[in-house]
């Protein structure tokens, strides 16, 4: 007997582990066993944190990303997860860069192909950054690109934060999704919620199709698996990431004039902290023009993750100092 394994993909920030939230409770609501795959572009997963409440098995692989700089590491937590815990159940979530395709790859490689089956990869689209129009392929950037791949080899298209754009946007957006990906279900997701029986039976019950031919890597040229490769490497695009840790706790005001102030070159901010005025530990998120700081669910280290092209690492780091409330001196 093979585990199901469901993988999430989606761009940064589209609300992954939201879904994932929710896919977990429904299974563990009929008495199955999850257990989690969690894959973080940093050295440090704020995922596998919000997740923790959830009580279920985690292997993370962080520093890089599943379809490229750590595959190799794939299948050993892969086992890892089958051999130790026996789940009924395995969600791989993707870090927000990932590509699908070599994922699934992966997962054909021995010994995991004899314990584990993919059985539905759901993309997460974020309705407020998708692009509506994109130029043609050859002149896309390696994160446009990424973006139209998720999408692209999709089972399900999830379209999140729909509740932020306007009808006119919205109608537009599916549209243009239709013309990466015509078969996938198109589902708006609020907050999380979800259908998720009808995710987890997704490819048994409504495309009743076999992977795409270029997936099993026997029917593909050497010369075509080389380029697959290839391609595959620039899937981060010349993102980097900025891993801080806090000293002291934050001034919340100024931490959201800094999130506000983020450069365009930010594409994604996420972590925790502990507001100066409450003592209470604080979750943010931040995408472009949507930062979020919400009360964290019990005691988290305090970091912050910036992830984006060409940071400015040290101007950063400094406007995360000013956030700080400086403890005054012993006397």
């Amino acid at each position: 007997m093979t585990i199901p394994v469901y993988l999430l993909t989606g761009f940064l920030g589209s609300g992954k582990t939201t879904l994932l939230k929710t896919l977990l409770l429904a299974v563990k609501e009929k008495g199955n066993r999850p257990a989690v795959l969690m894959n973080e572009f940093g050295k440090a997963s704020v995922d596998t944190l919000l997740i923790q409440g959830a009580a279920v098995p985690t292997v993370d692989l962080i520093e890089g990303c599943v379809c490229c700089t750590v595959r190799g590491s794939l299948t050993a937590a892969m086992m890892q997860l089958v051999q130790e815990h026996r789940p009924d159940v395995i969600f791989l979530e993707a870090t927000g860069v990932a590509l699908p395709l070599e994922i699934v790859d992966s997962l054909l490689d021995p010994p995991v192909k004899d314990h584990v089956q993919l059985k539905g990869i759901f993309a997460c689209v974020d309705a407020t950054r998708f692009p509506l129009q994109l130029p043609p392929p050859f002149e896309q950037t390696p994160l446009q690109l990424t973006m139209v791949q998720q999408v692209r080899h999709a089972d399900v298209l999830l379209v999140t934060k729909a509740d932020l754009t306007a009808p006119d946007r919205r109608f537009a957006l599916e549209s243009a999704l239709r013309q990466h990906n015509q078969n996938a279900p198109l589902v708006r997701v609020l907050h999380g919620e979800a259908d998720a029986e009808m995710l987890l039976s997704v490819r048994a019950h409504h495309l009743k199709r076999a992977l795409p031919t270029r997936l099993v890597r026997k029917s593909a040229s050497q010369k075509g698996k080389h380029a697959l490769q290839a391609r595959e490497k620039t899937s981060f695009g010349g993102l980097q990431t900025l891993h801080y840790e806090f000293r002291s706790s934050v001034d919340v005001e100024r931490f959201y004039q800094f999130l506000y102030r983020l450069p365009e070159s930010v594409a994604r901010a996420k972590g925790f902290f502990r507001d100066a005025e409450s003592g209470q530990m604080q979750l943010f998120h931040f995408t472009p023009h949507a930062p979020m700081i919400a009360a964290a669910d019990g005691e988290m280290p305090a970091f912050a993750v910036l992830i984006g092209e060409e940071l400015a690492e040290q101007e950063l780091v400094k406007q995360l100092q000013a956030c700080e409330v400086k403890k005054p001196p012993q006397s």
